[in-house]
């Protein structure tokens, strides 16, 4: 193995919290395939000399590391999904879990997944979606996207205080099975201040095609029962855990047992009221007129993988989608955008 590869490997390790532990760093070394070191070391041929930026590895998975003088993120090339973000002198803002295995092909429990070309349960999905998807059989909630490598396109330092990440998917016609269709996914991260997150789905084939999909944002809250979500008061929306049935919300959002509802209507701006971290995250969406929220509570968080038993305590996870009604159709050459911008604010009074 060549020293350059050794050196990277040696990058990787001291990110992981190892020093200078020789031992870890020649494990390392032997463990990790040769297509994985070409990779990284292709990665830090283009982007390792931009301020602030650092190629990880975490087992079988790489990742961009992004620190600037405003907050700091990590985002994989696997779904191109971040999973973490903390803006400076703040609390981690997204959360992501630490049971995570970071297996090649194992979707990352926590962070932003990017959930596309459906959402959720295949079969609870409107008609033109279902159609659009050439299942047999059934298949894994969320679509495929986020288990899929994505190109790392750009990486610019625009400032001291702002970074943007560009990743790319491109999809042939019949490269995926359950999707044969020519389609392209162009995903933009704006990391600074606040946290930016821009998806450009176009429509590359022939035909029109419908999907739905989500930015699945996990968030960071101190206690699941002391915080409070504002902006949905007067929305109608789908209680999937009540038969999908309709209900109107009424005030702000307060949470004390298994939630899993999809909102429909003015869903663009939306808060977390956490008075024990402090702060209000705000969560602004385009593209979307509709929003997830769920926690799994106590008794499903015991099922799921990935996840501690009282993880549910210290999530919640409100997602920027196209989702249920809101799905989308594009005829030939046409894109539709769904983006959420974050950021983190300090506690106010009228709060």
């Amino acid at each position: 193995m060549e020293w350059s590869t050794i050196s990277l490997l040696v990058l990787s390790t001291l990110s992981k919290g190892y020093a200078w532990d020789i031992q870890a760093i020649k494990e390392e070394i032997y463990r990790m395939p040769e297509n994985l070191a070409e990779q990284m070391q292709q990665l830090y041929r283009q982007f390792g000399n931009i301020a602030g930026i650092t190629i990880e590895l975490h087992k079988e998975l790489l990742a961009i590391k992004v620190e600037n003088q405003a907050a700091s993120a990590l985002i994989f090339l696997q779904g191109a999904q971040l999973v973490h973000y903390q803006p400076v002198d703040d609390k981690p803002v997204i959360w992501c879990s630490p049971l995570c295995d970071y297996r090649e092909g194992t979707p990352l429990r926590g962070g932003i997944p990017i959930c596309w070309p459906w959402f959720g349960d295949l079969t609870k999905n409107p008609d033109p979606v279902q159609s659009s998807i050439d299942a047999t059989s059934s298949v894994q909630a969320h679509g495929f996207v986020r288990n899929r490598p994505w190109q790392l396109t750009n990486v610019e330092a625009v400032n001291p205080t702002l970074t943007r990440i560009n990743f790319s998917l491109q999809l042939e016609t019949q490269q995926e099975k359950l999707w044969p269709y020519a389609t392209s996914l162009e995903l933009q991260y704006t990391i600074g201040e606040t946290l930016s997150l821009q998806c450009d789905i176009t429509n590359n084939d022939a035909q029109a095609v419908s999907f739905s999909g989500a930015l699945h944002s996990y968030f960071s809250v101190s206690e699941i029962d002391q915080i409070a979500v504002q902006g949905i008061d007067g929305l109608i929306y789908i209680d999937c855990l009540d038969d999908w049935n309709p209900y109107q919300q009424q005030q702000s959002l307060l949470i004390n047992r298994e939630i899993d509802r999809i909102y429909h209507g003015k869903t663009d701006d939306i808060s977390i009221i956490d008075k024990n971290y402090q702060r209000v995250i705000n969560i602004s969406s385009e593209g979307s007129n509709s929003a997830v929220i769920w926690n799994p509570w106590q008794d499903k968080a015991k099922r799921l993988s990935h996840f501690a038993e009282d993880a549910f305590r210290e999530m919640l996870c409100i997602e920027t989608a196209n989702a249920d009604k809101d799905y989308k159709t594009l005829q030939s050459g046409e894109s539709h955008q769904l983006g959420v911008t974050i950021s983190s604010t300090r506690i106010t009074t009228s709060h």
